[in-house]
């Protein structure tokens, strides 16, 4: 699993500057039929349903949505933030290394194990 994570500083029609960043998440055949066959690419990593929590919220101010999965981020993400929204995209960043870092994990121990042993 390889995680790219780019950030651009951009400036506005009208001099105001923001950042645009694009996060990408790389799994190889192998990861990818293990996440497939634990349905794990679907599953939410960041935020829920219930859009009152204060990750969804988050995720909702940069990019319209409240949840974002590991099939997203193999697709990969463009966030735009303006403003007081460039804390947030540090906080994603953040938020979305810390959780691939656990999904790998998880991910190498399935390969490596047996059921028994997890």
């Amino acid at each position: 699993m390889k995680l790219s994570i780019n950030r651009e500083e951009k400036k506005g029609m009208f001099g105001g500057a923001y950042f645009l960043g694009n996060i990408k998440v790389t799994i190889t055949d192998e990861e990818r039929r293990i996440a497939s066959e634990r349905r794990i690419l679907s599953i939410p990593l960041i935020g829920d349903k219930a859009s009152a929590s204060s990750d969804a919220a988050n995720l909702l101010v940069l990019f319209g949505r409240s949840t974002l999965s590991l099939s997203d981020l193999t697709n990969g993400i463009q966030v735009k933030a303006e403003g007081n929204q460039i804390g947030l995209l540090g906080w994603l960043e953040d938020s979305v290394r810390e959780q691939c870092k656990i999904v790998k994990a998880n991910l190498e121990m399935i390969d490596g194990g047996t059921e028994e042993e997890i």
